[in-house]
């Protein structure tokens, strides 16, 4: 295997192109010291030089974090990075990793498929494992986490699917839409199949369990189990009914942030101002927890304390405390971001033109929601709106409503992403659970608006050539209860929002 070394005092810029040419080989695995981070879009990356040093910064919806590289080691698909971080204080190995699975994870996966396959028989004795598979197959969009199987009951062939207990919790919540992906497969060789079957960890389903209230494949029915592998037991499990959480959501919805300031000290009203009045056209803010933040393009770049009352600014993990002293780099810094994070900028690779882009096309989206849908109503649109169920927290990008009162949860994506609908269905069933309650209204939401006695609308928003191969599959599954809407919209969104498609999904 082709290994070398190149330091950053040796050579800087051929460690930046070695790091730059890695990008164009697309999505990658991001591990730091041996703990996988998360899959990256090359298109979520960015090398830069800045005074001398090389910083590389990764990106995702909710996630952003930067490193200083010290030096590089190329190793076959594989990039070695040693870092820095926390301003020097820390160094790290950070391992963009891209091509076959590595030997350990696959011989462990290949364990738990033949494992699974026992515990199926012995548990359900009128199920035999006919033939599994774990090797990915990305023509197909299968991946390679997941032990797809062909079971037999009697003469009827069942698509069959597990995840294990050593898999991340987002892998295991994904199964649902990897097993529909399975389904569809061997229907091709199989079209009598009407059957999935979806094992997953002990204790670490729920999120499956509420998904299947919502989707039902077509003309196939869907059952899920708990396997234990200690135990060695298999388990079936129901779909859980939204009125099993009902106790742990009234305790959820009692701790949500909702859009009334309850009171804030005027002293937060005047340091919002002051940084306001800096491009009064330009920045929007809003709260996020214990903070008020100050975003421009959907870029954070100043949050003020609501406690405290302490300003701090700049952008990523480099922030100072705001002074008399330092106004005028705020201002500096505005006006920067401004110039920078423009749609007309040709410096596309720039890091402050890149970040954040999904806050970039909510924050445009915001502005003027009906440029999605014309019966949008463009008085209520709130964003970011924490939504909980039992004791995850989360955030919806944009609720609105129709002018005749029908909300509507607006999703974004400017990547692919195989999970898209059904991590939007969440946000769904969160959003119909307050509505049935009537939590939006008591909670000051919508003002002056009667909210329609109606499920909500769900937008899938992304540019046309952004949607997975698998949106369509995936959003059929979902029942019409949740209306799905697909809009897409131009690539070069940041120059104005123009909707091309726009089509119901099931």
């Amino acid at each position: 295997m082709d290994k070398r070394t190149i330091t950053v005092a040796e050579d800087l810029s051929q460690v930046r192109y070695e790091l730059e040419l890695f990008l164009l080989g697309g999505e990658f695995d991001l591990y730091e010291d041996k703990r996988l981070i998360a899959a990256v879009d090359s298109s979520h990356t960015a090398a830069e030089l800045s005074y001398g040093k090389l910083i590389i910064s990764c990106w995702g919806e909710a996630w952003s974090r930067s490193w200083r590289v010290v030096d590089c080691t190329v190793k076959g698909d594989s990039l070695l990075l040693q870092c820095t971080k926390k301003m020097g204080l820390t160094r790290c190995l950070l391992e963009l990793r891209r091509g076959p699975q590595d030997e350990a994870a696959v011989l462990s996966r290949a364990e738990y498929g033949s494992k699974l396959a026992s515990m199926i028989e012995w548990n359900l004795s009128d199920i035999r494992v006919e033939h599994s598979v774990i090797a990915r197959d990305d023509r197909r969009h299968l991946s390679g986490v997941y032990v797809r199987m062909t079971l037999k009951q009697q003469k009827k062939t069942i698509a069959g699917i597990g995840v294990g207990d050593g898999e991340l919790q987002d892998n295991v919540d994904a199964v649902l839409g990897a097993g529909i992906a399975w389904l569809e497969e061997l229907r091709r060789k199989h079209k009598s199949v009407n059957r999935l079957m979806i094992f997953a960890p002990n204790g670490r389903a729920a999120v499956i369990a509420t998904r299947m209230t919502v989707v039902q494949p077509r003309d196939a029915v869907v059952s899920l189990y708990q396997v234990d592998e200690d135990a060695g037991s298999v388990e079936a499990l129901a779909a859980y009914d939204q009125g099993d959480l009902e106790i742990a959501m009234r305790r959820a919805s009692k701790r949500a942030v909702w859009p009334r300031d309850h009171g804030l000290p005027s002293g937060i009203y005047t340091r919002v101002d002051s940084i306001v009045r800096i491009a009064p056209q330009m920045i929007d803010t809003g709260r996020r927890g214990g903070w008020i933040v100050a975003s421009i393009r959907g870029l954070e770049f100043a949050r003020i304390s609501i406690r405290t009352e302490r300003v701090e600014f700049g952008t990523g993990d480099e922030r100072r405390r705001l002074s008399d002293r330092n106004h005028s780099e705020l201002e500096g810094l505005v006006s920067s971001i401004i110039a920078r994070r423009n749609g007309g900028s040709h410096k596309k690779t720039d890091l402050v033109f890149r970040a954040q882009s999904e806050r970039w096309l909510e924050s445009m989206i915001r502005r003027d929601v009906t440029s999605i849908d014309a019966t949008l109503d463009a008085r209520y649109v709130y964003v970011q709106v924490p939504a909980y169920r039992g004791e995850q927290r989360s955030f919806i990008d944009l609720l609105g409503a129709t002018r005749s009162g029908r909300l509507a949860i607006i999703e974004l994506k400017v990547s692919e992403d195989s999970e898209f609908p059904f991590q939007a269905l969440d946000y769904w069933m969160r959003v119909e659970w307050h509505r049935r309650r009537g939590d939006f209204q008591r909670r000051g939401y919508f003002t002056g608006l009667d909210i329609a006695d109606l499920p909500p609308l769900l937008y899938l928003v992304a540019p046309l050539f952004r949607f997975h191969a698998s949106t369509k599959l995936m959003a059929s599954a979902i029942t019409e209860r949740a209306p799905v809407y697909r809009i897409g919209i131009n690539d070069d969104w940041r120059n104005g929002v123009k909707v091309l498609l726009r089509e119901k999904l099931n």
